[in-house]
């Protein structure tokens, strides 16, 4: 009981160093005109000692980064309004995130993804009930949770082939199970465990699949 009360401390230290860390959520970033923006949700369960992160499996049908992990979110609509708006939207489409069951802390940095012309824009929030993932087979095919106290998880941090629009290149990100976490994913990732106070891992071996 004290181990569990010693790490839901550290967890809760933790979330408030990450907290200091973000964009207010009035202060929308700027968007570049030669961008188009879009508003991910990056939902951490905060009454996990390991704070995971709730990540998708995209659907290999997309046409926009097939068959990779990431975060719930998508391109910001008229209707939308703010950034996190699209997030909240776009997240219960396609994991059924019911709004209510998240509490809104900032904006991470935004994430500039060159080769499909989007500024991604992290709305960091933690989870305040239970809730049941459905994923909309028409755009996701699964999710799981990634913990980001590396203290709490087996996650490895590896480096892996994969092609991309520059061709076959090894990069860098963290596997789980079978998931490897990787591109604008891995870059959230790093940020939110920066934030978190985390100190990152030596280099990561290089397997080549």
């Amino acid at each position: 009981m004290a181990e569990d009360g010693a790490r839901s401390r550290a967890a809760s230290s933790a979330l408030e160093r990450l907290t200091g860390t973000l964009r207010p959520l009035a202060e929308e970033p700027d968007r570049p005109v030669n961008l188009r923006a879009a508003g991910v949700l990056a939902l951490i369960d905060g009454r996990r000692a390991e704070l995971p992160l709730l990540l998708e499996r995209r659907s290999h049908q997309l046409r926009s980064h097939p068959g990779q992990v990431g975060l719930p979110g998508g391109s910001l609509t008229e209707s939308d309004g703010t950034l996190w708006q699209a997030a909240l939207r776009e997240a219960e489409e396609e994991l059924a995130v019911p709004p209510d069951a998240v509490r809104l802390l900032g904006y991470l940095d935004p994430v500039v993804i060159t080769h499909s012309g989007f500024l991604m824009v992290p709305a960091v929030a933690l989870l305040t009930r239970d809730f049941s993932p459905r994923a909309d087979p028409s755009e996701v095919y699964g999710w799981f949770w990634l913990p980001l106290l590396q203290a709490h998880t087996s996650v490895k941090d590896v480096v892996r082939r994969r092609r991309t629009s520059r061709g076959s290149l090894l990069v860098p990100g963290y596997l789980q199970g079978q998931d490897f976490v990787w591109g604008a994913a891995r870059l959230v990732v790093d940020r939110l465990r920066r934030g978190l106070g985390e100190r990152f891992p030596e280099p990561a071996p290089i397997e080549e699949r």
